[in-house]
């Protein structure tokens, strides 16, 4: 099993394709005959949960072999910091960094907020219990003076608070997702939207305080009618238990970064086309798992 995310977010797409690639069933075609080139028997499944959090919760319970996470949230579970302070879940490795995940701040433009100190008094969804969004988003609210009774909060999934900013009842949320996501994409058609910047200064405080975290740029026009606008993006990382066998992690990364997997990434997400080789050791949050060691060693991208 390879926990994955929200089925309408960047992580559960992903994290099929990957489940696929990664999967040899029994009987196939040999992968030099154009059949599979996952480890051999291996049959991986993608399963939607909250995000993040989640994902590491169950992996600490042994539900979960495998799963995505943010990486400011799988080094917080390793230390025991935050939502896991005093249980830290020690048998997280890292398999691969696989793209960057824009920190996306969304807001209803006749609501007249030109700045992330702007939400207070304002009605805010924070994202899902459970999911990566919400310690980010408290993380960045704090940077700009604004604690839990400082705005009305919510706790809603990104397509439940898509919904709300239209009807209304919610001016603004928070949803970290890989660019362009596919939700604002369409919200942005229906509505006039904004997204709000994150200054300089703070976004480099953030950077001190949270591992994995990158700045960026969303480009103009990304979402329809919407202006360039300076934000943080946060690495999502492959991340599996140290109890999973060193060849089976060795093999997947074989077969994820195989040349005839290529093409059913580019083609299979925006976020999925960004996971290259040249990358997957970026930011890792976590030590890397033997496996994925032996792997990148062969490579020649990791020295003994």
């Amino acid at each position: 099993m390879v926990g994955a995310g929200p089925i309408g977010g960047t992580y559960f797409p992903v994290a099929s394709l990957i489940a696929t690639a990664i999967s040899n069933p029994p009987g196939g075609r040999p992968c030099d005959a154009g059949g599979s080139c996952g480890v051999p028997g291996l049959i991986a499944e993608a399963i939607a949960t909250q995000g993040s959090v989640e994902n590491i919760k169950r992996m600490a319970e042994g539900t979960l072999d495998a799963a995505l996470a943010q990486a400011d949230i799988a080094a917080a579970a390793l230390a025991g910091d935050e939502i896991f302070a005093g249980r830290p879940v020690t048998g997280l490795r890292a398999a691969a960094n696989l793209f960057p995940e824009t920190v996306h701040i969304v807001a209803r433009r006749d609501r007249g907020l030109d700045s992330i100190a702007d939400l207070r008094g304002r009605t805010v969804s924070l994202g899902e219990a459970g999911s990566g969004t919400l310690p980010l988003a408290r993380a960045l609210l704090n940077a700009y003076g604004l604690g839990r009774r400082d705005i009305v909060a919510e706790y809603v999934s990104p397509q439940a608070a898509s919904h709300k900013l239209r009807e209304g009842t919610l001016d603004a949320f928070i949803m970290v997702a890989g660019q362009p996501a596919p939700l604002l994409v369409g919200l942005a058609r229906q509505l006039e939207i904004e997204l709000l910047p994150v200054t300089s200064g703070v976004a480099e405080r953030l950077r001190r305080e949270r591992p994995g975290l990158v700045t960026l740029t969303v480009p103009g026009n990304m979402y329809q009618g919407v202006e360039a606008c300076d934000s943080i993006a946060v690495g999502s990382q492959l991340i599996v238990s140290s109890s999973v066998d060193e060849d089976v992690v060795y093999g997947s990364l074989r077969a994820l970064f195989h040349p005839s997997v290529r093409a059913k990434l580019d083609r299979g997400h925006p976020a999925a086309a960004l996971i290259t080789l040249e990358t997957a050791l970026d930011g890792l949050a976590v030590p890397l798992h033997p496996g994925a060691s032996r792997f990148y060693k062969e490579r020649g991208l990791l020295r003994d």
